[in-house]
């Protein structure tokens, strides 16, 4: 199972855009796409009928317990 870290923006940024913190873990863990962004790792998730885009990175902010810190999420 991931263990997530939210930076600050996200973390403002969850209530105004109703993100399900479910849904970045699905796109996370079985994303439908996936590519490097400049900011992390950007991955695509379809989730009933909307889909949800994540930036996360795994690399620079990946402590020892093996938490990936989520940049920012929306549905597009």
């Amino acid at each position: 199972m991931i263990r997530l870290k939210l930076t600050v923006h996200f973390q403002g940024r969850m209530p105004e855009r109703n993100i399900d913190i479910d849904h970045v873990k699905q796109a996370i863990e079985h994303p439908d796409e996936k590519k490097r962004d400049p900011q992390g790792i950007k991955v695509k998730k379809e989730v009933g009928d909307k889909t949800i885009v994540v930036v996360y990175s795994e690399e620079k902010f990946r402590d020892t317990h093996g938490h990936c810190l989520v940049i920012t999420a929306y549905y597009v």
